[in-house]
């Protein structure tokens, strides 16, 4: 049984890297996508208004179950989670806490701006998961097919 952690962004070209990484997986019996809701929103929770990390969390369900129904891959189960926090502690945790045979990410997130570099999230789980991650090359929105 494969169960593959899956950190989503939403940023461009996240889909076509996903669907590249599935290729290369063995059959996924679960796949787990999960978007975290950067810390600084939860320290921002005083000095803006009440229901604005609420509206955040609400915002980025409805934008992961788009995101997930627009995907082509191969998963017996697909399931998702919206989580806050910092999110290289929070996935780096999910990756080790025995839940998981694989993390599936893209090299770079949102905030790229030199497209050779990888992500500091992505460096990070590579570091420190007890479990094998695999990081699929971002392609360009227009590249996939």
């Amino acid at each position: 049984m494969v169960k593959v952690l899956v950190p989503v962004d939403f940023s461009p070209g996240s889909k076509c890297s996903i669907e590249k990484g599935f290729k290369i997986l063995p059959h996924v019996d679960e796949a787990f996508f999960i978007y975290v809701i950067p810390l600084g929103m939860k320290e921002l929770e005083d000095f803006v208004e009440p229901n604005s990390l609420e509206y955040a969390r609400k915002k980025a369900e409805e934008k992961m179950k788009r995101f997930v129904e627009s995907l082509n891959i191969d998963a017996d189960n697909i399931s998702y989670a919206i989580a806050d926090g910092d999110p290289a502690s929070v996935l780096i945790d999910l990756a080790n806490s025995g839940k998981f045979d694989v993390v599936l990410i893209s090299h770079k997130g949102h905030s790229y701006i030199v497209d050779f570099l990888v992500g500091s999230i992505t460096l990070k789980l590579v570091a420190k998961s007890k479990i094998p991650v695999i990081v699929v090359r971002k392609e360009k929105e227009d590249a996939c097919s």
